[in-house]
C-alpha cells in the first residue's frame, strides 16, 4: 500500500430526494406545488470522523439534511430551478461551513410535449457532469 499525504477521498451522496416546491416561470404554475426530485454530493475535504467512531454525530444525518431542506423551501415559491438551485445551495453550504464542497442536481418534469424524461440544471462546487 503506497503511502500518501493527501485525505482520503469521502462523499455522500443523496439520490432522488423528492419535494414539493411551488415552481414555474407563469404564476398560474406556481399556485400548486409541484415534485422535483433532487441529487445531492457532499465531498468532504477530510473524512468525517465517523469513519473512525460509527458514531452517527460524526457525521450527516440524512433525516436532519432532508427536514433542513423542506424546513427552509416551505411555502416558498420559485420561478426558475436555476435560482432554485441557487437557493439550496447556499443553505447547504451554511450547513457544511469549509468542511465539504457541495454539488445538486434538480430535475423536473414540465409539461412540455414529448419532453419525457424531465429537465435538470445542474449546480455546485465541482464541475462534474452527472
Amino acid at each position: 500500500m503506497m503511502m500518501t499525504d493527501q485525505p482520503l477521498a469521502s462523499s455522500i451522496l443523496l439520490h432522488g430526494l423528492q419535494l414539493d416546491v411551488f415552481l414555474g416561470w407563469p404564476e398560474a404554475e406556481r399556485l400548486a406545488s409541484q415534485v422535483i426530485t433532487l441529487d445531492i454530493k457532499i465531498k468532504f475535504f477530510q473524512p468525517p470522523l465517523a469513519c473512525m467512531t460509527d458514531n452517527l454525530a460524526d457525521t450527516v444525518c440524512y433525516d436532519a439534511l432532508v427536514t433542513t431542506l423542506k424546513k427552509k423551501l416551505l411555502n416558498k415559491s420559485y420561478r426558475l430551478l436555476e435560482h432554485l438551485a441557487a437557493e439550496m445551495y447556499g443553505i447547504l453550504k451554511k450547513i457544511f461551513l469549509n468542511q465539504a464542497s457541495i454539488s445538486l442536481r434538480i430535475n423536473k418534469k414540465p409539461a412540455i410535449l414529448n419532453l419525457t424524461g424531465g429537465a435538470s440544471f445542474c449546480y455546485g462546487d465541482e464541475g462534474e457532469t452527472w
